[in-house]
């Protein structure tokens, strides 16, 4: 569960936008009243039958039921005069109906016994912010291609430039086919070639579109979990990057190897990957490196994933020698 903080925070947001739609709510109202007074006059007549229904009901006289009958019409029949009155002056037929945010809980943030899912989602963006490290400002309108040179390379059978297009063609597809689930993305090369652009990127654009994200570096999330679960700090980190809608691992293979490290590294994407929620993971391994380095249990989950490899040259270096 995401912590209280976090819920105390979503529910201040569903009230203040649940206060905002009540006062649309009340100037539509007050629109309408004043430029059809007889709309009031009908919402007299209406609550009148209603009135008048209950009163039939608990009398329990002899013509009760053709007397209700007759109330139940007229209140149709006011109804429909009072919808008239909105749709032939150009308004929508639902036009002073209740707003809401949130359809399922109708903004008391419970559903069902528990929080409802406007809380649960608002709660878990809110965690995620808090978590991400980094401030998000890569986008794919950044990412420079002229940095790669377009000299073929015998090792990959093309020139550095084509293959970075293809990997940025790959992450572009990725957000427009992005629903959540998923394998993801494994991001292999050296330092410099683009991994963390191409990564914020993809987080920029789903977190435009509603989406929840983590990205941090798993040497910073090791660290984390390490101080949470051993009591140092509080919080619920594993629980908000185990459901959050893309993960985005960043440096794999920079934390100390550890025992404990390993297995955190393995809980991490094995759980998501056996729930079928994405991950985006990049290291400056290389694939020996990487087998190497983390079991097989481990190396072959993230080989399951879509292998995008990053060739060239430093950019960091050639963007500071341009300047």
């Amino acid at each position: 569960m995401i912590n209280s903080e976090y819920l105390s925070k979503a529910q201040d947001m569903l009230e203040k936008k649940h206060s905002e739609l009540k006062r649309v709510e009340k100037e539509r109202r007050a629109e309408i009243l004043r430029k059809f007074p007889e709309y009031e006059v009908l919402e007299e007549k209406l609550a009148k039958t209603v009135g008048d229904l209950v009163s039939m009901i608990i009398s329990k006289s002899g013509n009760t039921a053709v007397t209700i009958n007759k109330i139940k019409q007229e209140n149709l029949d006011i109804q429909k005069q009072m919808n008239d009155i909105l749709v032939n002056n150009g308004y929508d037929s639902d036009y002073l109906k209740p707003i809401y945010f949130c359809p399922i809980c109708k903004d008391a943030g419970i559903a069902d016994g528990d929080w409802c899912s406007c809380i649960k989602n608002a709660a878990l963006k809110l965690a995620t912010q808090d978590l991400n490290q980094s401030g998000m400002l890569y986008t794919f309108g950044d990412f420079d291609l002229s940095l790669y040179s377009d000299k073929i390379d015998p090792e990959i059978g093309c020139s550095p430039r084509e293959a970075m297009k293809n990997n940025l063609d790959d992450c572009l597809k990725f957000v427009k086919d992005f629903n959540g689930t998923g394998r993801g993305l494994f991001m292999i090369g050296a330092t410099g070639l683009g991994k963390t652009h191409l990564s914020l990127s993809i987080a920029n654009e789903l977190l435009r579109k509603g989406y929840s994200v983590v990205y941090n570096s798993v040497p910073e999330l090791v660290r984390i979990l390490n101080s949470e679960q051993f009591g140092k700090t509080e919080g619920d980190t594993l629980q908000v990057i185990d459901n959050c809608d893309l993960l985005i691992l960043d440096d794999l293979g920079a934390e100390h190897s550890t025992e404990y490290s390993t297995s955190l590294v393995y809980m991490l994407i094995n759980s998501r990957l056996s729930k079928n929620k994405p991950i985006i993971a990049s290291t400056n391994l290389d694939m020996n490196g990487i087998k190497a380095r983390y079991q097989d249990r481990i190396w072959s989950r993230l080989f399951s994933m879509r292998v995008l490899l990053f060739c060239g040259t430093d950019n960091r270096i050639k963007t500071a020698n341009n300047r």
